[in-house]
């Protein structure tokens, strides 16, 4: 017997830009949705850079749902109104849970420069070709690497003003390309676990650049930024690397947000999981974007803001929550 759907449903959410992982999760949460709910359920996705644009359509009222990453001050800031979101407050996110995925925010230079610290850079006026997120005000990712500058005493335009330049792009393999391609000596970004990173430092010889201990506590205790460490031979690294945390994947809502709702797109993340673990478990796991396994256990936990109600139910019920 088919068994009853659910009622029908519209939603709209807001992915990547288009390629990457968060189109590839709202692809999966859409098509269990849509089995399971009525006839002319509607459900429409929308590109976005993952970071200001698809927090802010959820704030706004313009989607239901988005993903960002990572799961801590930028969604935080959002709540707030503060740095990243200074005056633009939204105390109506709420989170379903999140998808885990290991990640750093970091800085490689080209071994053959000799820089090996912040303090070179600082000192030597090098000049640096940067491959990096865009230096785009939608961007979270390039804000942090600018208060990581700034932390050390090095304003960012100082980079421009030695001769060097900022290879911008989305998407982390496009820069990683760009560095193999040797038309940058340095990346600053994250997504470490992608095949171009190994690539790129099997290749050329990199020097990661760890971030000073007194940089760290301003990042640490002014942004609420969190430490982490590039494990030592993850990159052919011969030590642990001081740099950020960018893990996880934080999916948004809205306070407004039926508790039915809610409590049915949490089902299908937890649920149907393994069939999403399975586009990725060809892959190594310290080379998969996502962090297999999903543990449903884990998924209500670290994400910087209050669990919806309905998302709260369906955990509580199923002993997800204590």
């Amino acid at each position: 017997m088919t068994p009853a759907k659910d009622p029908r449903i519209d939603l709209t959410m807001v992915g990547d830009w288009g390629t990457a992982n968060f189109h590839t999760i709202w692809g999966w949460v859409s098509a269990h949705l849509r089995w399971r709910s009525a006839p002319l359920s509607r459900f429409t996705i929308r590109t976005g850079s993952a970071y200001r644009d698809s927090v802010e359509l959820v704030g706004m009222g313009e989607a239901d749902l988005a993903i960002t990453t990572p799961t801590h001050i930028g969604v935080r800031w959002a709540r707030e109104g503060v740095h990243f979101y200074k005056n633009r407050a939204f105390p109506n996110l709420r989170t379903l849970g999140h998808l885990p995925q290991d990640d750093r925010l970091t800085l490689a230079v080209r071994a053959d420069t000799g820089i090996t610290s912040f303090a070179d850079i600082r000192e030597k006026k090098p000049v640096l070709h940067i491959a990096m997120p865009p230096r785009a005000d939608d961007c979270l990712c390039s804000y942090v690497i600018d208060l990581i500058f700034r932390a050390h005493g090095i304003d960012p335009e100082d980079i421009l003003r030695w001769g060097g330049s900022y290879y911008e792009h989305e998407n982390p393999r496009a820069c990683l390309k760009a560095a193999q391609a040797g038309h940058c000596n340095a990346v600053f970004n994250e997504a470490i676990m992608v095949s171009n990173w190994t690539e790129l430092v099997t290749q050329t010889p990199m020097n990661f650049i760890p971030i000073e201990p007194d940089a760290m506590r301003t990042l640490v205790d002014d942004y609420g930024l969190r430490p982490a460490a590039i494990e030592k031979g993850r990159l052919l690294n011969d030590r642990d690397i001081p740099c950020l945390d960018w893990s996880n994947w934080a999916i948004l809502c809205r306070d407004d947000m039926t508790d039915d709702v809610a409590y049915r797109v949490t089902a299908v993340m937890v649920e149907e999981r393994a069939e999403f673990e399975g586009r990725f478990r060809h892959m190594p796991v310290h080379q998969s974007p996502l962090t297999y396994p999903i543990e449903p256990k884990r998924m209500p936990t670290r994400v910087d803001l209050p669990l919806h109600p309905g998302a709260e139910r369906y955990y509580r019920e199923h002993g997800l929550l204590d």
